[in-house]
């Protein structure tokens, strides 16, 4: 997505944003849309301007709000050394629901660029009361990368107290940040730490939790990453076929991406761990998007990542994937994150 094309950028009077043609749409639809269209839409829902509120947007290249821009996003995500060169408001200003004249809502997309890297903000003010259906968040062509801001699509949304009023994943309250420069491997976390052995069916030696893992009413201190992409607690694990779930066995497994793959020519396996820092902020951040209302805060995190492996007999292929464990308290947490994922005829389990 390019923020500098606005001549093919247009603001939709019921709640969205698209790129290369308005779109009418009142109705929302849950995403993924599976659609032909790149959507923003901060409060995508059946309103009309006709007698009251305005519809307004604008862009910047100079001056404080620029400057306003660099410090939130620098503050949401930190360690990016961040310097905005463009931003681009659109506000929808005590608009009022389709029938309902006396109604006003007001809210916000901020469309942030700076170098290679671009952003999107949702701000809330007022959100009037109303039983219509809402869908906040954006989805891309085809639905490669999509997201629902947790609670919307639903009339409970709405009103005094509604969910995007009163929420945020930057702990801004009416707030909602996203970063949306990146293809795929955009959702990866850091790819570094140590590198297992190149060895085809072979696995990381031990590797001593600085914090214990809660999985499923166990608690683990250590952990393998098995080079056919896999984790597993007590043993290092060689299988290369994948299994169909449930397995009836006596092992603990977690799957990112189960398949035949060889790391001995190209490619790599990589571990790492953190106990403060960046990598647990923005762990932070997902938790409490992806699971509202937790109060959640990591105090670590443990990210395996295959790098551009190979599947067996297939040097030319490249494969990145992650699984990402999140411990904080009593609660825990796994993510996969998927990269470039090679195309093959091999059989894998997730």
């Amino acid at each position: 997505m390019c923020l500098y094309l606005l001549r093919y950028f247009q603001v939709n009077n019921n709640g969205h944003l698209t790129f290369n043609a308005s779109y009418d749409s009142y109705s929302p639809q849950r995403f993924p849309l599976y659609g032909s269209r790149d959507l923003i839409a901060p409060f995508w829902t059946d309103l009309d301007n006709r007698r009251s509120g305005s519809v307004l947007y604008n862009q910047y290249t100079n001056g404080s709000v620029l400057q306003q821009a660099t410090r939130d996003i620098n503050s949401y995500f930190p360690n990016l050394s961040f310097s905005a060169d463009l931003v681009f408001v659109a506000t929808w200003y005590e608009v009022a629901y389709l029938s309902m004249t006396g109604t006003k809502t007001t809210f916000q997309a901020v469309l942030i660029s700076g170098g290679q890297k671009s952003f999107v903000l949702f701000n809330y003010g007022s959100i009037a009361s109303a039983t219509q259906s809402v869908q906040a968040g954006y989805d891309t062509i085809n639905s490669i990368h999509h997201f629902t801001i947790p609670g919307s699509f639903s009339s409970s949304a709405t009103g005094n107290n509604s969910t995007f009023s009163l929420s945020s994943n930057v702990n801004v309250t009416g707030r909602w940040a996203f970063q949306v420069d990146s293809g795929p491997e955009g959702s990866l976390y850091p790819m570094d730490g140590t590198a297992s052995s190149r060895s085809d069916d072979g696995s990381s030696p031990q590797i001593h939790l600085q914090r214990p893992f809660a999985y499923f009413g166990k608690t683990y201190n250590s952990i393998y990453v098995n080079h056919n992409g896999h984790l597993t607690f007590d043993a290092p694990y060689s299988a290369y076929l994948p299994q169909r779930f449930p397995l009836y066995g006596p092992i603990d497994l977690i799957a990112p991406f189960w398949t035949d793959l060889d790391n001995r020519q190209t490619g790599s396996v990589l571990y790492n761990q953190y106990t403060n820092g960046s990598v647990l902020q923005q762990a932070t951040r997902d938790i409490n998007s992806y699971f509202p209302n937790l109060n959640f805060s990591a105090d670590w995190v443990f990210v395996a990542t295959w790098y551009e492996v190979a599947y067996l007999s297939m040097t030319g292929t490249k494969t990145t994937f992650q699984a990402v464990l999140i411990s904080g308290g009593q609660k825990s947490f796994v993510l996969f994150n998927y990269g470039s994922i090679a195309s093959a005829t091999q059989s894998v389990q997730v």
